[in-house]
């Protein structure tokens, strides 16, 4: 029963979606969008916008990750298990970022020759990269390893954060007060840790490299905004409680919502997201935090489905959202060697027969879903079965 309360209907349709987003945006970044027929250049242009599956992992994420710590505050219980948590966090993520850092890294040097940063995977293994331009990117033939490091300093946060609120909070209603205005404080200090920390314009820019690139999405891309992202998921983890508390039923009317919530989302993304770079109002990256909101509203919504969180958590959807975090690992290092070695023009723009871009760019996630498959199989599952052995197994992967 207490695994049953910490799940959420439509998360692995959501979990699936958000992977499968940012192989797209990544594989759309080969095609050359110039002279293509109307539906390829509304592929590329769609899937330039992927990266905003970032985004869904981070409030996914916030959100399954504290529906425990709420269930046990609307029951009136102790606060869970941090050790619980940590073990669980750490078995889940660092052996396989840990295994992809290590082989990234050696194929970059022994097979393309590329130099090694001791300083980029250093930070990198103690999970500490993001935040200096200088190591943001910890692997060159792995640029998407930006994000574990900042997602990990949320796992982080995210407990302290939570018990300030349970000792504080007397009801579930307080209880969102408080993490509303924990949201609203971060969203005012952004503008000045933006100010505070903005980069030089010496060789600012992707012209200038991985580095280049860190440095121009520094300092928007920052602990601020992600970890709000991170609490606007809790936050929708706190609403699910709160309607399971006063024993909602589902409904259609969930159903609308919920469509009506991410429909609202993908416009918000197609009228204002500039691929790589930060809102012009909010300055901060994917539409943050009027997406995310959008995105929470759905997850909040999808717990009291009737049909559509069955629907997104079809069995090709719930297989796919099992290997997201492998998939997410290994596609790059795919797409790089494929480039490197075999298809010279798979790089920026430079693919102009769209058939060309289809075919490789399912061949990158063929093998990226294998190579995940095989991680799973052999490696993740067996750890996380040998520490949840040992632990309560209350939270969800």
């Amino acid at each position: 029963m207490q695994i049953s309360k910490n799940r959420l209907a439509g998360a692995d349709g959501l979990r699936a979606i958000a992977c499968l987003l940012v192989v797209w945006h990544h594989t759309a970044q080969k095609l050359n969008p110039d002279l293509q027929s109307p539906v390829i250049s509304a592929l590329h242009f769609l899937g330039m916008r992927g990266e905003v599956g970032v985004s869904i992992f981070f409030v996914l994420s916030g959100c399954l990750l504290s529906l425990p710590f709420w269930n046990a505050f609307a029951d009136r219980q102790a606060f869970p298990s941090i050790r619980t948590y940590a073990l669980n966090r750490a078995a889940r993520i660092a052996p396989a970022f840990w295994l992809n850092l290590i082989i990234s890294s050696l194929l970059a040097f022994w097979v393309f020759h590329l130099e090694l940063s001791a300083q980029k995977i250093t930070t990198a293994f103690f999970f500490v990269n993001s935040y200096s331009y200088k190591t943001f990117f910890p692997a060159e033939l792995n640029g998407p390893l930006w994000s574990i490091g900042l997602e990990v300093s949320c796992y982080v946060l995210l407990p302290l954060f939570l018990f300030l609120i349970y000792k504080l909070a007397k009801n579930l209603g307080t209880a969102i007060a408080l993490l509303a205005a924990l949201i609203l404080i971060l969203q005012l200090l952004n503008p000045l840790f933006i100010q505070l920390f903005m980069t030089s314009s010496y060789q600012k820019g992707w012209q200038f490299g991985l580095d280049g690139g860190a440095k121009q999405w520094l300092p928007y891309w920052n602990i601020g905004s992600f970890f709000s992202q991170f609490l606007i998921g809790s936050l929708a983890a706190l609403i699910v409680v709160n309607l399971n508390s006063k024993k909602v039923r589902q409904s259609a009317f969930f159903d609308l919502g919920a469509i009506t919530a991410l429909a609202a989302a993908g416009v918000l993304v197609l009228a204002r997201l500039t691929p790589g770079s930060p809102d012009t109002l909010t300055q901060q990256p994917y539409v943050s935090p009027f997406f995310a909101l959008l995105i929470a509203t759905a997850m909040a919504l999808l717990s009291k489905s009737a049909l559509f969180a069955k629907l997104l958590d079809n069995r090709l959807f719930a297989w796919i959202a099992k290997l997201s975090f492998g998939i997410y690992l290994w596609h790059m290092v795919v797409i790089e060697v494929i480039a490197r070695q075999f298809v010279p023009n798979y790089v920026y723009g430079g693919i102009q027969d769209p058939l060309q871009w289809i075919l490789v760019s399912a061949a990158v996630l063929a093998t990226a879903i294998a190579i995940a498959a095989i991680s799973w199989r052999w490696f993740e599952s067996p750890i996380l079965r040998a520490v949840r052995a040992r632990t309560k197994p209350v939270l969800n992967s």
